[in-house]
């Protein structure tokens, strides 16, 4: 599929498997109304160059699931997902994808993001951004599950109440950067492998709880944690180890 895919569609199935670059639009809403629901989209990619942009407005909608993620293999690919409205779900891989940028934007409440980097290669040079504002959004984000996946950023900006982020980094100098302000949010980071780790936070807000696992194994890597906090009642848990952090 080449060039540029542009309308509105009333859909309940959309599925794309590429070999090669393209541009996608997708604006899933429905003609007779503001907002779509329950829309899906399943996503196989493969390829350079790809720049991909998936607007989902409404309730219940998509894009990949547990059992069939979105999948995106390649070099310098460029997707931004943004899904407004409520109960909405992303499950998407980035299986190998050196030099790319994932931003994903959720806006409004009980939405579910579930995404995976360096699931079988490199993922260096790539950036994952991730950003919420709503309350009881999850993120669950695992990176370098492949022993040769290395580099890699993750950005989260988190805003609202009651929100859950669950980050696990395995691979060699991971970066996490977090802005979360509101109350009663639940942060839980691990960090692994034998090289450069950091943590760089801001948390505004009460009752915020942030846990932090950082293991650097090499005799000559080092792990910073570097936090500015403005909260009360909230929990602070660093643990910094050479192993079973």
């Amino acid at each position: 599929m080449y060039g540029i895919l542009r309308r509105r569609i009333d859909m309940r199935h959309f599925i794309i498997m590429g070999m090669s670059s393209f541009i996608l639009l997708v604006l899933a809403c429905t003609a007779s109304v503001a907002f779509g629901a329950n829309n899906l989209i399943y996503i196989t990619q493969s390829g350079t160059g790809l720049t991909m942009n998936i607007d989902q407005i409404g309730n219940s909608n998509t894009v990949g699931s547990a059992q069939a993620r979105a999948t995106f293999t390649g070099t310098t690919v460029t997707v931004d997902i943004d899904q407004v409205g409520d109960s909405n779900t992303l499950a998407a891989s980035a299986v190998q994808a050196n030099n790319s940028s994932f931003t994903v934007n959720t806006t409004g409440d009980s939405n579910v993001t579930t995404l995976a980097g360096g699931a079988t290669g490199d993922i260096a040079g790539t950036d994952f951004d991730y950003a919420a504002t709503g309350d009881s959004n999850v993120l669950v984000m695992t990176q370098g599950a492949a022993a040769t996946a290395t580099g890699g950023n993750q950005d989260f900006a988190v805003t609202g109440t009651s929100n859950n982020i669950n980050a696990t980094c395995e691979v060699v100098g991971c970066i996490n950067n977090w802005t979360v302000s509101g109350d009663g949010n639940d942060i839980d980071t691990t960090q692994t492998g034998n090289a450069d780790h950091s943590i760089t936070a801001s948390i505004t807000g009460n009752s915020n709880n942030i846990d932090i696992d950082q293991t650097n194994s090499g005799a000559s890597t080092s792990g910073i944690v570097n936090i500015v906090s403005t909260t009360t009642s909230g929990t602070i848990d660093i643990d910094q180890c050479t192993s079973g952090c």
